[in-house]
């Protein structure tokens, strides 16, 4: 019995240290294009996305920051009182690419609530994108999925955690949160707090290329929810 706890203990611990160096080795990777947000100005240029309600990323002091300098980017639906809103940097558009970003997750009790996410392959132009979200709530879940003009806006789920699947459990208060999302040929992996999530990779057959984003929305409803980022990193 003694034995078999061992090697269990011992393969947990090597799938860990697997997924977690598997981040750092990608983390050296050089940076195409970057945003700390230092002393609270953006350094890219971010644009509102157009088929919403013009809600724009904004740089803010937050002394919570955990890149040691208290500038961060803030994304807020409060324009049209509690619709979707997404934010996009101005740059060359991506189809492989790397990605680092603190996110801050808000989390409630109740069963409606904020979601919290980061867009990729954006499409301004057909009106589409790629998120990958937090909705802490009473039920609380990561999601992936596609949204666009074809789907009437409502989310099409790629990859969905809940439960037992998500790592470090059931979140109990709002906080920052470490997140990578690595594309190639097509197909995505996830990364939440140094954890590759399961189910990988996942398809993406719906749009080719795009900007990168972030994203806040409240579900269930009308409600006010804020998306903080920090330390975006994109790579190939």
């Amino acid at each position: 019995m003694g034995t078999w706890k061992s090697i269990s203990v011992a393969w947990l611990t090597l799938v860990v240290s697997s997924c977690v160096a598997a981040s750092d080795m990608d983390r050296t990777k050089p940076a195409i294009i970057r945003d700390s947000f230092t002393n609270g100005k953006p350094e890219l240029e971010w644009r509102p996305y157009p088929h919403f309600n013009q809600d724009n990323l904004k740089g803010e002091i937050d002394p919570s920051s955990p890149e040691g300098e208290p500038g961060v980017g803030v994304l807020s639906n409060g324009i049209a009182g509690g619709f979707a809103a997404l934010s996009y940097a101005e740059t060359p558009t991506f189809e492989d690419f790397y990605l680092e970003a603190w996110l801050y997750v808000q989390a409630t009790e109740k069963e409606k609530g904020p979601l919290n996410g980061i867009a990729f392959r954006v499409d301004p132009i057909q009106d589409r994108y790629y998120r990958f979200s937090a909705h802490f709530s009473a039920d609380p879940s990561l999601s992936l999925a596609y949204v666009g003009k074809d789907t009437n806006h409502f989310p099409v789920i790629v990859g969905e955690w809940k439960g037992a699947s998500l790592p470090g459990g059931t979140p109990l208060r709002s906080g920052w949160h470490r997140v990578a999302i690595e594309v190639r040929n097509n197909a995505a992996e996830i990364i939440w707090d140094s954890v590759r999530l399961t189910g990988g990779p996942f398809r993406l057959d719906r749009v080719g290329s795009g900007y990168i984003g972030v994203y806040a929305t409240y579900t269930g409803g009308r409600g006010f929810a804020e998306t903080k980022i920090d330390g975006l990193r994109v790579g190939r």
